[in-house]
């Protein structure tokens, strides 16, 4: 790395590369991406859990370090049901926001309130509080500004499933459930992207768990983080049909334009979590009857892109198509993101308080120096 000594006087400062790739800021045992395509969540292969674990194992998981027993499961879900239902005082903010506004911004602001009603709680209380909620935020948040009741939680369903249920107001088949319960395992948890490192920034000044989840679903809310989702099947429904891609990649590449849902800082040639929701894709469109113009359409635009550029689809790409193929509205694709990740964001605030250092890093001033202030008049 460049060192710099821009002030003798200071300590030298090491000059970090843009965007802190390759930095490693903090020790961690909640999760691991790795280059060579490999994801782990407390040491288990993702492939492990996506194929055998409920979206609830792998909350526990995440939260306490090990995977649950069976009281301790039951225990859990329980907690969660009991806290689900949001304060009508929550809702009355969402009503007031303007019927246009996207719903990252909503939950935000829901997220906000949320935490000035709750601020009596333990910290432990606020974070069981605020991962049993977000999913009732994220589909009541679409609902209310839209004119539409709100729909409440319902305890015989677990978070997947209620999820869906308090979208659509019609409980969801079992085979949709199960897919959609996949997707939510694989956005649990991801190490230091922009979102986790922004909650453990704010953490480390102390604030409290809603200040922290806030700051990082404004991070989410981003097309180069969270609302890739969006904007990837937004992508696939202006490029149609699989006969279109590859003229639509090479047209959009000439002009300069990104293409989403491809590429990752960590994965150069594979991201486990696309390659898990690819054949999910395609089990649920055969499930459901649905034909296989959808996934032959994924298939050949990731085709042109490998061709063209050699860069991997990363979660996004097939995760987008599996929620429009569940009836999920694209507004909502960046919410879920954050029903899930809420607890991967709670983890590493925990992790964080346990050795806590505030982030405070330096920069190298490239500015004018020795200035003279001149009287406004003369200016």
């Amino acid at each position: 790395m460049e060192i710099t000594s821009e002030n003798p006087a200071m300590e030298e400062m090491i000059r970090a590369p843009d965007g802190l790739y390759g930095v490693a800021v903090t020790d961690t045992r909640i999760s691991k991406s790795s280059a060579d395509g490999t994801l782990t969540y407390r040491g288990y292969p993702i492939g492990e859990l996506f194929e055998k674990a409920s979206f609830e194992e792998c909350a526990f998981l995440i939260l306490e370090g090990r995977l649950p027993s069976r009281a301790e499961l039951g225990r859990f879900i329980e907690e969660l049901h009991a806290r689900a239902a949001v304060p009508e005082k929550v809702y009355d903010i969402v009503r007031s926001l303007p019927t246009d506004a996207h719903p990252m911004d909503v939950l935000r602001t829901a997220v906000s309130g949320l935490g000035a009603s709750e601020m009596s709680l333990s910290p432990r209380d606020q974070q069981y509080s605020i991962i049993a909620k977000m999913p009732t935020l994220v589909a009541n948040c679409y609902r209310l500004v839209r004119g539409m009741p709100a729909i409440e939680p319902d305890p015989g369903l677990d978070q997947a499933s209620n999820l869906l249920y308090m979208l659509s107001g019609t409980r969801p088949g079992k085979f949709d459930s199960w897919a959609f319960e996949r997707e939510l395992i694989l956005y649990l948890e991801h190490d230091l992207n922009a979102s986790t490192f922004t909650v453990r920034v704010v953490a480390s000044t102390l604030a409290d768990i809603y200040a922290s989840s806030t700051a990082g679903l404004a991070a989410l809310k981003g097309p180069l983080h969270g609302g890739a989702n969006e904007a990837a099947m937004q992508m696939l429904l202006e490029v149609g049909t699989a006969e279109r891609a590859q003229k639509y990649v090479q047209d959009a590449l000439s002009q300069g334009k990104k293409i989403m849902g491809f590429g990752h800082r960590v994965y150069k040639k594979v991201d486990p979590r696309s390659q898990l929701s690819k054949a999910l894709l395609r089990r649920l469109l055969e499930e459901d009857g649905e034909g296989d113009d959808l996934y032959r359409l994924c298939e050949a635009v990731e085709a042109a892109m490998w061709e063209a550029k050699k860069i991997p689809t990363n979660l996004d790409f097939y995760a987008a198509p599996i929620f429009y193929t569940l009836s999920i509205p694209i507004p909502v694709f960046t919410p879920i993101f954050a029903a899930s990740r809420i607890v991967g964001w709670a983890a590493h605030y925990n992790e964080q308080l346990a050795r806590n250092k505030l982030f405070r890093p330096d920069s190298v001033y490239v500015g004018p120096k020795e200035l003279a202030y001149v009287p406004i008049e003369k200016r």
